[in-house]
């Protein structure tokens, strides 16, 4: 049976390349876009994962000989009026010009409505098919929707060579009508938030007695729990980019992506299929205000998840225009070739993080200027085509940079936040563009040590002078201590959008606690857990708000994704310090070179049982964190009894079990190998990630294809488990049960549709909200 089917995937290959008839299947190409540049005679860089002798990917809905497909892709759970793009293209070039023959939905014949607005936008961007060979096929209409529920049935037909060739899509239309009975949603996302990062913060946060727990976290405290599938549109493990957008879309979308579906034309970015997330149909539909806040640069992908459109994450100053619903000629987001994107888009009243490169020109990064020194960016780093800071206060936005600025900017405006980052050049794992860690934060303000030691200790980095001029602070700990916590921003971001959308108005708001990811990627999981009790006390600060007990807000919770993460038991930091399990002088020093040899007893460069400092099964005591000035934080990082988090999946590290004074990778030249500079004297723990590109086998492809994980891989990975969700508020019923991430966007439809119980979600069909319908195609609207 295995050896078939090798041999069928195989064949398949073949048959797909010489458009030779298959009943199979069509393998997806590079990040699942195309097998072909858009010049139709170019190989993709990287050749297809294929599952014929290669590692496999998974199946695409495409017609197997042309890889004919729909975008959205099949499947997809759509609510009535909720804009996206309906795309028809082929992925393998013809012999000649493509043509589409009919398309269809639930049986009425729009193909001459589909070509004549293809006609109306005009060739290039608008439809998608800018610089597309004439061997392909490719077009897109804009800001299409369905204006009542039910099952749709798309069918696209297309002449190859000759050949009509045809695939067919199903999307799902759950019911909405707004009904007013939420008036605000706040959505937390702890990214990487699993369940042990989860469990680690309660005992951590709120102490163990006799094997009960001394408090719950907030979250624990909420009225409904769910479990999330996570699983990306081309990846079991998902980034962050679909991690989020899945929630607010309905569109299980590929890694990379941010509301947009893939396409055939790689080269272009900006011009995939979108589709329309919560934040923008509430504020085009009832005028709802909305907001972003992040301690990530704030155009990285979670917080774009709500305002952006584009292929790659990685398009951050597009984005940060997007943001502002900016569309200029000359700038990194044109308006030429872009009016379905404008009219799409619509800008956020509030937007608080850090990343302010991604908005500040150089005309304001002059050498030596306050804005330089204050964000410690080089002159030559802002952005040569338009300040978007200058461009935001003209548009009436507040643009605070420090605490003291956040509380006294105007409530009654909009607000554009972009506060300091990471900029310790010790440090890695943050840097400039993200929001210093929760842990380094209490330690700059005095309230937390690391080791004991505190601020004014030169081994914490803190004590020297910022390292580009003191726009900031006169020290390090005077920036780190003027950036606002979470609770502090998204208390003012409520404020100001409780002010803007008046008594009669609603709102929604997105905020992401980055650093549970960023920081559980190098290891430092000491920081991780001071994260997720910021997190934990932002809600706590939002459920007891005047807002929340107007009980009119609904407040979800969840991860993007998880890491590998879990708790294997707790350690005595004293025993490491005092040399009882660790010999004197450590396990090995910094001078030895990697790789290190296990060698016998006798070998002094042979690392010691340092792993004899950890305590489970039986000798796993219960910790003995403090919080002692009650701010809801452990005082110190490393008490007498310490909680351990490890990880399943990693490079090759060392470990001590205490907290890093600073941030630092755990990988040294590949993953491999330990970074020399972290835990010199701990214990070797073997990596089990690549270090490369995984070479794929023979082929009739290039014997040289990798996977898309791109080059060595030296943190820690994310992971594809189930995570929790929390719902309290009206409608937190709707969000009990397992299910995927893209069912979230229609329980929150449900709810804002006045809908409170489960059970209104089961209208005839196995599809969350959908009822029992076929609905007739004219009731695609958009042409």
């Amino acid at each position: 049976m295995k050896a078939l089917f090798w041999k069928r995937a195989s064949l398949v290959l073949a048959a797909t390349l010489a458009l030779v008839p298959l009943a199979a299947p069509v393998l997806a190409g590079p990040d699942d876009d195309a097998r072909f540049r858009q010049n139709g005679t170019t190989r993709n860089s990287v050749d297809p994962i294929q599952s014929g002798g290669l590692l496999a990917d998974f199946p695409t809905n495409a017609e197997p000989n042309t890889g004919l497909r729909i975008m959205p892709p099949t499947e997809t759970q759509l609510i009535v009026g909720q804009r996206f793009d309906l795309r028809v293209e082929t992925q393998v070039p013809g012999a000649t010009a493509p043509t589409l023959v009919s398309l269809t939905v639930n049986g009425t014949d729009i193909t001459a409505s589909f070509n004549a607005k293809v006609a109306a936008q005009g060739a290039g961007l608008e439809s998608g098919n800018q610089g597309l060979a004439t061997t392909l096929y490719g077009n897109t209409v804009r800001n299409m929707s369905f204006s009542a529920p039910g099952s749709y049935t798309v069918t696209a037909t297309v002449n190859v060579g000759g050949t009509n060739r045809t695939i067919t899509n199903n999307y799902r239309v759950a019911s909405y009508a707004f009904r007013g009975n939420v008036k605000h949603v706040v959505f937390f996302l702890g990214d990487a938030l699993g369940l042990p990062v989860r469990s680690a913060a309660r005992i951590v946060g709120k102490g163990i007695f006799e094997g009960r727990g001394n408090g719950k976290l907030n979250m624990d405290a909420m009225d409904e729990y769910g479990l999330v599938h996570t699983s990306s549109f081309d990846s079991v493990i998902t980034d962050s980019a679909p991690g989020m957008a899945n929630y607010v879309t309905g569109l299980k979308q590929p890694n990379n992506g941010l509301n947009v579906s893939p396409d055939n034309t790689p080269d272009q970015t900006l011009d995939n299929p979108r589709i329309e997330t919560l934040w923008e149909f509430m504020k085009r539909t009832q005028g709802w205000k909305t907001g972003v806040v992040s301690d990530a640069f704030i155009t990285d992908a979670t917080p774009a998840a709500g305002a952006a459109h584009t292929r790659n994450r990685g398009d951050r100053r597009a984005i940060a225009q997007q943001f502002l619903d900016f569309y200029q000629d000359g700038t990194a987001q044109p308006l030429t070739g872009y009016a379905g994107l404008r009219e799409l888009t619509q800008p956020l009243d509030v937007i608080l993080g850090s990343g302010a490169i991604d908005f500040l020109g150089t005309t304001t990064l002059t050498p030596g200027s306050n804005i330089s020194t204050f964000y410690q960016y080089s002159a030559t780093s802002g952005r040569t085509d338009v300040d978007l800071v200058s461009l935001a206060t003209g548009l009436g936005y507040a643009t605070p940079k420090t605490l003291a600025e956040l509380n006294s900017a105007p409530n009654n405006q909009p607000i554009l936040g972009l506060f300091t980052g990471e900029f310790r050049t010790t440090s890695s794992g943050l840097g400039t563009d993200n929001i210093p860690g929760v842990l380094d934060r209490l330690v700059a303000l005095g309230q937390a040590t690391i080791q004991g030691r505190g601020a004014s200790d030169p081994l914490l980095g803190m004590t020297g002078a910022p390292p580009n001029g003191t726009g900031c602070g006169a020290t390090i700990r005077d920036c780190f201590a003027a950036v606002p916590s979470k609770p502090q921003m998204v208390t003012k971001a409520m404020t100001v959008l409780n002010n803007l959308a008046g008594p009669s108005g609603g709102w929604m708001l997105m905020v992401e606690q980055s650093q549970t990811d960023k920081l559980g990627h190098p290891l430092e999981y000491e920081r991780v857990v001071y994260e997720a009790l910021e997190l934990d006390n932002t809600l706590g600060g939002v459920i007891s708000s005047p807002t929340f007990r107007n009980r009119d807000t609904l407040v979800v919770l969840s991860a993007d994704h998880a890491q590998p993460e879990t708790i294997i038991g707790v350690a005595l930091p004293g025993s490491i310090v005092a040399g009882g399990a660790t010999p004197s002088g450590g396990c090995f020093t910094p001078s030895t070179t990697y790789p290190i040899t296990l060698g016998s007893a006798a070998d002094t460069q042979r690392p010691c049982p340092l792993q004899d400092v950890v305590g489970t099964f039986n000798d796993g005591t219960f910790p003995t964190y403090t919080d002692a000035n009650g701010d809801g934080y452990p005082d110190e990082s490393d008490p007498t009894v310490k909680l351990i988090l490890e990880d399943g999946g990693r490079p090759t590290y060392t470990q001590n079990y205490l907290t890093n004074f600073q941030p630092l990778n755990p990988a040294g030249s590949n993953a491999a190998f330990p970074n020399p500079a972290r835990d010199p004297d701990g214990l070797l723990l073997t990596g089990n990630l690549p270090t490369r590109n995984v070479v794929q086998g023979p082929s009739p492809l290039s014997a040289s294809s990798a996977n898309k994980t791109n080059g060595n891989t030296g943190v820690a990975p994310h992971s594809g488990e189930d995570v929790p969700l929390s719902a309290s508020g009206p409608g937190a019923d709707l969000f009990a049960g397992v299910y995927e991430n893209t069912d979230v966007h229609v329980r929150i439809a449900s709810a804002l549709s006045g809908r409170t119980s489960r059970r209104s979600l089961n209208l005839g069909t196995p599809f969350t909200g959908v009822p029992n319908a076929t609905p007739p195609g004219s009731n695609l609207s958009g042409f």
